[in-house]
């Protein structure tokens, strides 16, 4: 946390906005100090247990329950398996979770329903004042302080697209993408991994906006970020 937070600031806090995992870690441990609870046993008990993510799970190391999608990856150079490298560097202790499909479309209309949340906090979880921030400055480029516009913004731990509540992880090989669409109460799930000529980028976000445009043509997925 100390690399992120030692650093100077590239723009006051509240007048701008950068994707940073920071934010992540520091809640984290926000929550963990404020419960009592350890973070994996605290989203066990408010989030994935009432949700019935029975397949979704931290288990502290690389090891992923069978059966395993594999991943691999040319990031290093070389075309290699990573299926069990660690992620565990980029958010906070306790938040790295496995799943299979199944619990990944469950957790869509979850958490994009705002089924577990007050009325006011949903409100919260779609713009929690995102909206109308990322200028680009000399410290902080376009690609990096992206425009927060009603549109397309960034939600807490959501990406608001049009009229979809989405998230498309990317990491070492694996793509996946979540995607709900409240009017019709749709849920997208995709999982993929990268083959050794496979171009880069989100396949799974790339997917998942066929089969939108293919169940729901009128509310397409937009690209963002």
């Amino acid at each position: 946390m100390g690399i992120s937070t030692g650093q100077d600031l590239w723009y006051e806090p509240g007048t701008n906005w950068s994707y940073s995992h920071a934010n992540f870690v520091l809640l984290g441990a926000a929550l963990e100090k404020i419960t009592g609870t350890r973070l994996d046993h605290l989203l066990q008990q408010e989030v994935t247990g009432p949700l019935g993510l029975h397949e979704t799970r931290n288990s502290f190391t690389p090891d992923i329950p069978t059966p395993v999608l594999h991943a691999f990856t040319s990031e290093r150079g070389k075309y290699e398996e990573s299926t069990f490298w660690n992620p565990s560097w980029t958010t906070a202790p306790g938040a790295v979770e496995t799943t299979d499909i199944c619990d990944l479309a469950r957790s869509a209309v979850g958490i994009g329903s705002g089924e577990l949340l007050s009325p006011s906090s949903y409100r919260e979880l779609l713009n929690p004042g995102t909206v109308g921030l990322g200028t680009p400055t000399p410290k902080c480029p376009a690609t990096i302080c992206i425009a927060q516009t009603e549109a397309t913004h960034y939600g807490t731990g959501v990406l608001v697209l049009n009229d979809w509540i989405s998230q498309h992880p990317l990491f070492f090989g694996y793509s996946a993408s979540q995607d709900y669409l409240p009017c019709e109460h749709l849920a997208i799930a995709v999982s993929t991994t990268d083959g050794p000529t496979a171009p880069g980028g989100h396949s799974a976000h790339t997917i998942a906006q066929r089969i939108a445009a293919a169940l729901a043509p009128d509310h397409p997925i937009p690209d963002f970020g």
